[in-house]
């Protein structure tokens, strides 16, 4: 992996990227014996996986190495009074599983607690979940959505997914919901999203909200998120995206209410792009937003 951080809770990663690594490594963890340990003989510089919170080894910094810097994960390493290694968690990892297994598998009862402050998380930053929901598929959620999306999220216990972290709250709000009818959606222009509707011959029409259009007439069609996918590659970078479908009614099943394929496409989404907004200073919040989040995520 090519970033770290050094607690549990939620914090900015810490990049091989950056070129002060070793100096805000140092800075970070002090004189602290737990983040620097020997194992069998040899020094190992540890910190925590910023996915599943295991303790990793730093690899390339201290010892030269044939590869770029990187960490690893310590297997069976505890780092005293900040983590225990969890072997669940690391078999979970999409770090060591490197591709998504695509399915709505919750973490099992032992593992729930630790999944309230992914929780909190959403529910405090509720506004830039949406907006950055936007940003990335094209949709314009309204407050309406917005309140469906929260309200679901909950229903769904959608944190409790084994794939779900804080950095892909966005993602799974929009994941774990059934599905939005086409008619009278606000798409923005030029997107994925867009483009798709325009080759199936959809009629979209310009909207009141600047650089958007709408749906006009859609006939029961319905735009559904079938799957969160993620591969971390050879480089160890990790490739996130949010499969979608475009379905109607199947109009030869007559005595039940079933769908057919109409269009699939992809969004790609940056891993890291809402954890940057949660610690961005000068943000201006949707009260409005975050008013929806307090009514619906008040547990």
């Amino acid at each position: 992996m090519k970033e770290i951080k050094f607690t549990t809770n939620y914090e900015p990663v810490l990049s091989f990227a950056d070129k002060d690594f070793k100096t805000k490594y140092e800075e970070r963890v002090g004189n602290n014996p737990g983040y620097i340990q020997v194992v069998s003989g040899e020094t190992k510089h540890l910190a925590l996986c910023p996915r599943c919170n295991n303790p990793v080894a730093i690899l390339g910094i201290y010892k030269k190495i044939d590869v770029a810097p990187h960490a690893r994960h310590a297997k069976g390493i505890n780092i005293p009074n900040v983590v225990q290694y969890d072997e669940y968690k690391f078999q979970n990892c999409p770090y060591h599983k490197k591709r998504a297994n695509y399915i709505k598998e919750y973490v099992p009862e032992t593992e729930e607690p630790q999944r309230q402050e992914l929780f909190r998380i959403a529910k405090e930053h509720y506004d830039k979940a949406i907006y950055l929901l936007q940003e990335e598929t094209g949709i314009y959620i309204t407050l309406k959505m917005a309140e469906t999306l929260a309200e679901n999220y909950v229903i769904m216990r959608a944190y409790n997914y084994i794939d779900a972290t804080i950095y892909n709250i966005p993602w799974y709000l929009i994941y774990s919901f059934t599905g939005f009818p086409l008619y009278h959606m606000i798409i923005r222009k030029n997107t994925t999203l867009y483009r798709h509707l325009t080759q199936l011959g959809f009629v979209l029409k310009d909207s009141k909200v600047k650089g958007h259009v709408y749906v006009e007439n859609s006939e029961g069609y319905l735009l559904t998120a079938t799957n969160y996918r993620y591969v971390v590659d050879k480089n160890d970078n990790l490739n996130e995206w949010l499969d979608f479908s475009i379905i109607r009614p199947d109009a030869t099943v007559t005595d039940t209410l079933l769908y057919v394929p109409v269009d699939r496409f992809s969004v790609s989404v940056d891993s890291y792009h809402f954890g940057n907004l949660i610690n961005y200073q000068n943000w201006g919040s949707r009260q409005n937003v975050l008013d929806i989040a307090k009514r619906y995520m008040n547990q």
